[in-house]
């Protein structure tokens, strides 16, 4: 027994001689590959909305969780109105086949709500908003370099993540893993737990630290990190129409050489990252439809500022039911408790804000949205640094300007008149629009659309203002409004008109004018009249040059040297 016992111990001193030491070190086998989950996430403020117009008065019923919230609706005129706290609003109204639309506004955000009735009782879903931290994916590949050692690399699904930092190093002691990262303001760090093949990142900004658990991704769910698939071929598919507005057809029935599908190989190879989509019509019909990273037709995209442009076309809509509004009108006549004594100030007009060109200096705009409720106020509060009209500088403070002129012109909350009387007429029922403090539509960016409804209004101004055969925008409008000027600073000395940049892009030995909406991050569409095409790109390479100009390139490169022009 005693023998037994003196072996039993014995083993028990070895077995702790190998393994009571430092905890083994991971293998990289343990690791590589690409691992993923969600980083960030919002929710939506209520989870469906009723609107009850069997009783008077009619009624809004919001409902969240076992909580229900309860709104009278009130009729302005044809409008459907409730009001809440905090800037909660609904605006409703019905369409011509008798359907109720409508807009819920909520943390400064509105959005479309997509009803279904019985016997005038509309029910709607209310989704979350769509906001970069919206379904926030993280991607973390774990990889070998050519010299055997770990290293790795972090994306999203969102948001090219080299704005924030890049991984320099990666090391593994134990079950834990620390990395070297390039920015100082983040800080990262894992650890593996064997049993379940998980790894809890440890994720830090300024807001603070949060930990995600991230499991490790099998190739053929790599879609949201990979542009596409690596092992499915590309085969060329004419794109499904999406409605009587825009019949598909081949690239070749309208003069498009298949050259132009080469970019394709060169975004797999990862040379253009982060392109979300490229959607291509030429003769008003769709030859090319191609989304990346997991992105598809109904997926609501942030355009950035290529939204200015839209706030002009809006601009012309307002004239129309206002033929007073010019843009020699004086911003200060829309806003009368902001001026001040400064007399050149009240100088500024309608004009100088669709050409950039309103003499203010330039705002912050992110210290303007977060540390002051009136946005306009901010802005007219700045100082005069050129007389009005009389030098160009991009701003989105001044463009936001025009959110009050529209909505003194028309008696109508902005995002309503934008849906009422120029998305819905074209067919658009889902967007996402900010609003200020001050509940003014925001008009210099973070709108959110279908990149496929973003193609729309290149035919728009294609069609000189029309719509399915009737008169949407005033042609004379749209004339003028993508004529040039003013000279715009980027790219230096070419042409801008009231919101659109005017450009001539070179095809071999000649050029070509076109008609283009820029956003941050990679948003561009490009109205080519000559050739009556349209080309319009999303991507999420948002405050990185020249990562966002790659729409630009493939433009260049591969699109316009295949159009086999007349």
């Amino acid at each position: 027994m005693a023998k037994k016992l003196l072996i039993i111990i014995t083993l028990s001193w070895a077995l702790a001689a190998c393994s009571g030491g430092e905890e083994q070190d991971l293998k990289p086998d343990d690791l590589l590959g690409v691992w993923s989950g969600l980083l960030f996430q919002t929710e939506s403020p209520y989870d469906s909305a009723l609107v009850d117009l069997t009783r008077e008065p009619s009624e809004l019923l919001l409902y969240k969780n076992e909580e229900l919230t309860t709104l009278p609706i009130t009729r302005q005129g044809e409008v459907l109105f409730a009001k809440g706290s905090g800037g909660l609003r609904f605006d409703g109204f019905m369409d011509q086949d008798h359907q109720l639309q409508g807009i819920l506004t909520h943390n400064l955000w509105a959005k479309t709500l997509d009803f279904s009735g019985v016997e005038n009782r509309w029910v709607a879903p209310v989704h979350k908003p769509e906001i970069i931290d919206t379904d926030y994916q993280v991607y973390l590949e774990f990889y070998q370099d050519f010299l055997g050692e770990l290293q790795a690399y972090i994306q999203s699904n969102k948001e090219n993540r080299a704005l924030h930092f890049l991984i320099e190093e990666v090391s593994v002691k134990g079950n834990s893993i620390r990395f070297s990262i390039t920015n100082p303001r983040f800080s990262l760090a894992a650890t593996y737990d064997a049993q379940n093949q998980e790894l809890a990142l440890t994720y830090g900004n300024v807001g603070g630290k949060r930990t995600v658990s991230l499991t490790r991704l099998p190739e053929n769910q790599w879609g949201g990190y990979l542009p596409r698939s690596k092992t499915e071929p590309y085969t060329y598919h004419i794109p499904q129409s999406p409605g009587a507005w825009l019949p598909a057809a081949p690239l070749n029935e309208v003069g498009i050489d298949p050259s132009v599908l080469d970019f394709l190989g060169a975004v797999k190879q990862g040379r253009y990252p982060h392109l979300h989509s490229v959607i291509i019509t030429k003769d008003q019909k769709l030859v090319l439809e191609e989304y990346f990273h997991g992105y598809h037709r109904d997926y609501l995209h942030d355009i950035r500022s290529a939204f200015k442009s839209f706030a002009s076309l809006t601009l012309g809509k307002t004239m129309m039911q206002d033929a007073s509004l010019t843009v020699d009108s004086r911003i200060l006549d829309f806003y009368p408790d902001y001026g001040g004594d400064e007399a050149e100030k009240h100088g500024i007009t309608v004009g100088h804000a669709l050409t950039m060109s309103t003499g203010l200096q330039l705002e912050d705009e992110d210290e303007m949205q977060w540390e002051h409720p009136d946005w306009v106020q901010h802005k007219l509060g700045l100082p005069l640094v050129h007389a009005p009209g009389k030098a160009f500088e991009y701003s989105s403070g001044g463009t936001h300007l025009l959110s009050g002129v529209m909505q003194q012109a028309t008696g109508t909350y902005l995002p309503l008149f934008l849906y009422q009387e120029v998305l819905h007429p074209m067919g658009i029922h889902q967007f996402q629009m900010l609003t200020s403090p001050m509940g003014r539509g925001y008009l210099a960016g973070n709108f959110y659309l279908r990149p496929i409804d973003f193609t729309r209004f290149g035919l728009l101004v294609l069609n000189d203002g029309q719509w399915a055969g009737e008169p949407l925008i005033d042609a004379a409008w749209i004339q003028e409004s993508t004529s040039p000027q003013i000279i715009n600073t980027y790219p230096q000395g070419s042409d801008y008109g009231y919101l659109w940049r005017l450009l001539d892009r070179p095809v071999g030995s000649r050029q070509v004018r076109t008609i283009e909406a820029w956003g941050n991050g990679g948003q561009y569409l490009i109205i080519i009249p000559e050739w009556n095409m349209t080309v319009t790109f999303t991507a999420g390479n948002y405050n990185l040059f020249p990562e966002m100009e790659i729409p630009l390139e493939i433009l260049e490169e591969y699109i316009l040297p295949a159009v086999q022009a007349d």
